[in-house]
């Protein structure tokens, strides 16, 4: 068995790598500049098969030359006289593109790779190859041109587009298919009327006053495209209602301003698959004179590697409804083994039949596989359903790995198990419906915690319930309160037959432009039993600037002797224990596909004086150095 899931890590590690891969590679760009009287001899090169408004062009290396619309048509290209045509060509193929502006007055480019959804004002030019900006014709007929030489690198469906602010959302795009055809239902540019704006690129800008500037109908949706900053909606895998963005684990909200970290691959019927993932290789040491070993297993340090990756497919059935695929697995079985790494004042979950404590348990290597459904009835009401065998119920916030807040500490929270530590259980149905900025959700889940073999899936359950309201007043705030109903939480604990869990969480996320954001999570969790009520608070804040990031994390817990596997005589009832991190990370690889960052962190923990003959005092401090590994950002 173990031998098949070594196989299937390493064609998910395949299929990672494939995704990891951008859709064209520059290989060449010169400038060139042509008179208007040679134009039409450049025109009349090599062309494809045209077929409506398709060409399909044969062979290994491929000449093409495109030129920008006239004046009537201006947002627009020409390729062999067709408009915005759609673009066939072979696997791995060569593409000579001559690229001329014939614009009396604008700046344009020619972009090509992936673009999701719709067009943004402002795309951008992230992960995309292509031309520069050129300037439009002079006054003496000189027009300029680049000539570039690219190769296709994967096959799929994309775009190419001009990137100049206002141009590809007013119609100056088209698709290119590579290896694959267009569908019947494939969609074109359509045209639109132009109308030059103050802040858009001409050959000498000129700044206006403003009773200058044009009139602009705000109750036009295109209207208030043209008032964005840049961010292109594209459905989460969950609800088609709401922005990817948003999308957290579960069905949970982040902010709609949070940043994508992902690749995407788009499939010629429009449906999409997406891979984010996260991974940290590290060493890590604990501050305590403990022995924090489970079943004879474990120390104070360790070289670990915690991990997570995530595969999401989507597709539309109709213009209003969606399904989904997810999926999200672990490689802890096989790095952090059953006994996990050391993490001081933790505790949940068994290895070799004993309660663990002062160690994070492993997750499990299917951590998630789901099936959604959504549906939308307008712009603000939308319905959907989920199901997973393992997968996540509507309770607690955003999971900690799914949080930008988080998405630098390679540790657990302390209060995991108070939180959110139900995002893995095998079996999970849940509803939601969302009207505008406020969502309800309810579940029907297992609520007995996974089994010690993290292989294998458990035996599937809907012994428990939760509810969730969510509330996401702006794009940068997201809220939540919820309350779940857990039945036989605790294997070794099989005298808890009923567990209340309730949770509370702010998350906020702020871009500052292109390359500064700061995300911030503050989380509150209960978990009151016939005998015991207990609580724990978190706040984490996580600062990025070009390549840097600063981060950190403060929290407080209410543990007992019970949970922390004190030997007698202790302390009876509940105490507090306090932990808190920060760290730098400095990105050593950034927008290359994946980003690679060096990291470390440090943290001290607190507990009382009642319990400091089992911790070797009240102060300890840790520290640990590693390697972050994650998908590099998704401009979208």
């Amino acid at each position: 068995m173990k031998r098949i899931l070594l196989i299937f890590i390493v064609a998910a590690f395949a299929a990672v790598t494939a995704l990891a891969h951008e859709p064209f590679f520059l290989v060449s760009s010169v400038k060139k500049t042509l008179k208007e009287a040679d134009l039409d001899a450049v025109l009349k090169s090599p062309a494809g098969k045209v077929e409506k408004n398709t060409i399909t062009y044969a062979g290994k290396e491929i000449a093409i030359v495109v030129i920008t619309g006239p004046a009537d048509d201006m947002l627009s290209y020409r390729i062999q006289g067709i408009r915005n045509p759609n673009l066939v060509v072979p696997s791995g193929a060569t593409l000579k593109i001559l690229f001329v502006n014939v614009d009396e007055d604008m700046r344009h480019d020619l972009r090509l790779g992936h673009i999701m959804g719709e067009f943004a004002t402002d795309p951008g030019i992230a992960s995309t190859v292509g031309t520069n900006k050129l300037t439009g014709k002079t006054a003496d007929g000189t027009l300029q041109a680049e000539e570039i030489v690219i190769r296709a690198e994967d096959d799929g469906a994309y775009k190419y587009y001009c990137s100049v602010r206002g141009h590809a959302v007013g119609g100056m795009w088209g698709n290119i298919f590579v290896g694959t055809k267009p569908t019947d239902d494939v969609k074109s540019a359509p045209k639109t009327e132009h109308i030059h704006k103050p802040n858009e690129e001409m050959n000498q800008p000129a700044a206006k006053k403003p009773d200058e500037m044009p009139a602009m109908d705000m109750t036009k949706p295109s209207a208030m495209t043209d008032m964005d900053h840049g961010k292109t909606v594209m459905s989460s895998s969950v609800n088609l209602a709401d922005p990817m963005s948003s999308e957290g684990s579960g069905t949970s909200w982040n902010p709609e301003s949070s940043l994508v970290y992902a690749r995407m691959k788009m499939f010629g019927d429009g449906s999409s698959l997406m891979m984010h993932g996260l991974a940290f290789l590290r060493y890590t040491a604990v501050g305590s004179s403990r022995d924090l070993s489970v079943a004879g297993k474990g120390g104070r340090s360790r070289v670990d590697a915690p991990s997570m990756f995530m595969l999401m497919y989507t597709r539309a059935l109709t213009e209003k409804s969606q399904l989904g695929v997810r999926t999200m697995f672990s490689l802890d079985p096989l790095i952090e083994r059953g006994w996990g790494y050391p993490l001081l004042f933790q505790s949940g979950e068994s290895y070799g039949g004993q309660a663990m404590h002062d160690r994070q348990h492993p997750h499990e290597f299917i951590s998630e596989l789901a099936a959604t459904y959504s549906y939308k009835f307008d712009e603000k009401q939308s319905l959907y359903f989920y199901a997973g065998l393992p997968g996540e119920p509507a309770l607690g916030p955003v999971m900690y790995l799914h949080r930008l807040s988080g998405a630098n500490i390679p540790d657990a929270p302390l209060g995991h198990h108070w939180q959110d530590a139900t995002h893995i259980t095998f079996g999970v149905l849940t509803a939601g419906y969302r009207y505008d900025k406020v969502k309800f959700e309810v579940s029907a889940f297992n609520g007995t915690e996974p089994d010690e073999n993290r292989w294998a899936f458990d035996r599937p359950g809907l012994n428990s319930f939760s509810a969730r309201l969510s509330f996401a007043p702006n794009k940068n705030w997201s809220f939540q309160i919820s309350h779940g109903f857990l039945r036989n939480p605790e294997r070794l604990e099989p005298e808890v037959k009923i567990l209340r869990r309730t949770t509370a969480s702010a998350i906020y996320n702020r871009s500052f432009g292109e390359k500064r954001n700061w995300a911030s999570t503050f989380v509150w969790g209960q978990n009151a039993t016939a005998e015991n009520r207990s609580n724990s608070f978190l706040f984490e804040s996580n600062y990025e600037f070009f390549k840097n990031a600063i981060f950190g994390r403060a929290e407080q817990v209410q543990k007992n002797a019970h949970e922390l596997v004190l030997p007698s005589p202790h302390p009876e009832g509940n105490f507090w224990v306090q932990s808190y991190s920060v760290g730098y990370l400095r990105d050593v690889v950034k927008d290359k596909g994946i980003d690679v960052g060096l990291g470390t962190m440090a943290t001290f923990g607190f507990n009382p004086s009642a319990v400091s003959s089992f911790y070797g005092g009240t102060r300890h401090a840790g520290w640990q150095i590693f390697i972050r590994l994650r998908a590099s950002r998704m401009v979208h």
